[in-house]
């Protein structure tokens, strides 16, 4: 079960700015609503900001049935030229996009500052 999410505007040393999406705990099916939720608020706050980042660093469980979510936020990023950034620092979320083989469709950072900063790989 999810345990919170936080929503903040961060500004990296070298400028860049970026809406950082953090949440904590199981996203899971219970979970989906209020990820959905957020991240929608959150891209509405991007619109001066030029990077969206979800921190899955305080993820504990990423279910598969959530990453519906995580696309649908990556085409409505799209739509009004928002990058996503996935921050991926775990194991198993990194397991879970690769074994279900959507992890090629997100740009994906380890650190919060390159994420930020828009440094990724794939």
């Amino acid at each position: 079960m999810i345990s919170g999410i936080s929503e903040r505007t961060v500004t990296a040393p070298d400028g860049s700015r970026a809406v950082v999406v953090t949440p904590r705990g199981e996203l899971d099916l219970a979970a989906i609503a209020s990820l959905d939720s957020a991240l929608r608020s959150a891209l509405a706050t991007a619109g001066s900001v030029p990077r969206l980042v979800v921190d899955l660093s305080d993820v504990d469980v990423l279910q598969p049935v959530v990453l519906g979510v995580l696309l649908d936020v990556r085409r409505r990023c799209r739509t009004v030229d928002v990058d996503l950034v996935l921050l991926v620092t775990t194991p198993g979320v990194a397991s879970t996009l690769i074994e279900n083989e959507v992890d090629s469709l997100f740009d994906t950072a380890s650190g919060l500052e390159a994420a930020i900063a828009g440094v990724t790989g794939r």
